[in-house]
């Protein structure tokens, strides 16, 4: 690692542009274009070079930062910490006003100190720093990009402004939760975690501190901590906007409201619940908005697409969509029904909560708080003469019961279950108390679904199948994640579903009449050409869509 203060600049200057002439097939009548201007505006060549529009300041900036053999910092998980950056400063008597004017901030791990900068060559003020700090600790040089350095003055901003609301006097909650810096503190959440393409938004109090994370493509990753001193009035906050009783800290509340960015506007549900430490907050955000259902957007294979379809087309019976929470389910259902949707047809749907709105379709909120569940739902449906009907999920045997009972009567009801695998299904309704010829003659077809994360495709390399493929039965374009600033350094962008259907044949239902064990039944699914969610996955892989280590990390081994 290059220490700043020992380089000839013009030196390095000149080696670097030489190396980005190559780059980026520089003329010489550019060069002499460079230097002219450098020595018009009194400035770098490398400022120049940028000020020409001839390369952006990101390039220029990580180019300086791979010869320095520095760390280039382009991703808000890797900005330094606004509350370790505060605790140095406040340890080495620096002003946040002028580590903000110059663009330096230090945090220290256990054994070395973090300077991170955004001008390199800001050789004032690494000396300034450098002075300050304790001499025998390593020091680890860092470069900020522009658009980093901007994210880290406005979480000092905040940061400053909510520290001096909580060092007031005052200690009434409900008045904390309308200051203007609590209101930015809870703004900024929803508003980063929009532009990080988050699904939810997990706030969770501990010991000493509280923690903010984001779920992004399925996965936690984590923002912000702060102080449990503030959780509180942030959790007033988030309460007071989602109209739950801010006083109401033992039971768990459920509640929701709108947000808006960048021209986007989204429901946010939220749901409280407490625990040792206080309560644990998840909201969920919803987009208004969302890309035109469809099927086939959703990653079925050609087999796969033509079998629900097929089952969207039926006249009776059932078909149930199974997964764990967040895995999917409910778009896929809203994309069969609007396949099905011609307008010939009368389509209800009973949900809890309500997540997309259809045109032509009545959709009907459950409000099991005032005795409105599914199953009394399901009941009054049967009177309005419905030809399709979907309900969020069966949860209980009344439930079971009534949609069987509608599927006998000339309906084809839609809905979801939680099991491991398709083929689950069936002894689970068993364990409900459902009769298991009631099961063999009503459901037509069952799916399983996950969600895995989908390969950035700016960075994805070429990689060799894994040893456990005959690579015969596959295509021959296995890739595998790497990380580039447009995925944030994760390696994957966006989700795609894998997927298993079953279809319900006379020898299965032979074995579901007889109560047959699990295990016979997915053999017996095989034997009917049915791909399990693994198989599907790895197909999805040779495809150069997803990774094997992502198709290992959500099926488990009893799917594959």
């Amino acid at each position: 690692m290059t220490n700043p203060l020992t380089i000839d600049i013009k030196q390095f200057e000149s080696a670097l542009i030489s190396e980005l002439r190559e780059e980026l097939a520089l003329s010489d009548k550019q060069l002499m274009l460079i230097d002219n201007t450098a020595e018009d505006l009194a400035c770098s060549k490398l400022t120049a070079l940028n000020r020409l529009a001839l390369a952006s300041e990101e390039t220029i900036a990580s180019r300086i930062a791979e010869y320095l053999d520095w760390d280039y910092v382009n991703k808000i998980v890797d900005c330094p910490s606004v509350v370790e950056i505060l605790e140095q400063i406040e340890k080495t008597g620096l002003s946040i006003d002028w580590c903000v004017e110059q663009s330096i901030f230090v945090t220290k791990t256990d054994s070395a100190y973090c300077i991170f900068i955004h001008d390199p060559f800001n050789l004032f003020a690494l000396s300034v720093v450098i002075a300050e700090l304790q001499p025998k600790i390593e020091k680890q040089f860092l470069v900020l990009s522009s658009a980093m350095l901007a994210n880290v003055v406005e979480d000092l901003s905040r940061e400053r402004a909510v520290s001096e609301l909580f060092g007031a006097t005052s200690s009434n909650v409900a008045a904390l939760a309308e200051e203007a810096p609590v209101i930015n503190l809870v703004n900024s959440f929803l508003e980063k975690a929009i532009q990080a393409e988050a699904s939810d938004i997990h706030i969770e109090a501990g010991s000493s501190n509280m923690v903010v994370r984001f779920r992004v493509d399925g996965t936690l990753i984590e923002y912000m901590q702060q102080p449990i001193s503030r959780f509180p009035a942030i959790a007033s906050r988030i309460k007071l906007i989602s109209d739950l009783d801010i006083a109401e800290r033992r039971l768990p509340q459920d509640g929701r409201f709108s947000a808006r960015s960048a021209g986007l506007e989204f429901d946010v549900r939220v749901s409280t619940a407490p625990d040792v430490h206080g309560e644990s907050i998840v909201m969920r955000l919803l987009p208004k908005k969302r890309e035109e259902l469809s099927l086939a957007k959703l990653g079925f294979e050609s087999d796969h697409l033509a079998q629900i379809k097929k089952w969207g087309t039926l006249s009776n019976g059932i078909v149930l969509v199974t997964g764990p929470t967040g895995s999917g389910k409910s778009t896929t259902l809203y994309g069969l029904l609007k396949d099905i949707k011609t307008g010939n047809e009368k389509i209800v749907t009973v949900e809890d909560p309500v997540e997309f709105q259809l045109d032509g379709i009545t959709q009907v909120q459950a409000k099991p708080e005032i005795g409105y569940t599914f199953a009394k739902a399901l009941r009054t449906f049967l009177r309005q003469d419905p030809d399709v009907i979907m309900v969020g999920e069966i949860r209980d045997r009344e439930t079971a019961e009534i949609a069987i009972q509608s599927s006998l009567t000339g309906h084809l009801v839609l809905s979801t279950l939680h099991t491991n695998d398709a083929c689950s299904v069936f002894p689970r309704l068993s364990d409900m108390g459902v009769e298991p010829f009631l099961i063999a003659a009503t459901i037509q077809g069952v799916q399983a679904q996950r969600l895995v994360r989908k390969l950035c495709n700016a960075c994805a390399i070429k990689t060799s199948p894994p040893p456990f493929v005959d690579s015969a039965e596959y295509s021959n374009n296995w890739k595998k994640a790497v990380g580039c600033p447009k995925c944030q350094g994760r390696g994957y962008k966006g989700r795609v579903g894998i997927y298993e259907l079953v279809a319900v044949t006379q020898e299965l239902r032979t074995l579901i009449t007889n109560s047959a064990p699990v295990a016979d039944i997915r053999k017996q699914a095989k034997l009917d050409g049915s791909r399990n969610l693994f198989a599907d996955g790895l197909l999805k892989a040779s495809m150069g869509i997803t990774s094997v280590e992502e198709v290992l990390r959500v099926c488990n081994s009893e799917e594959g």
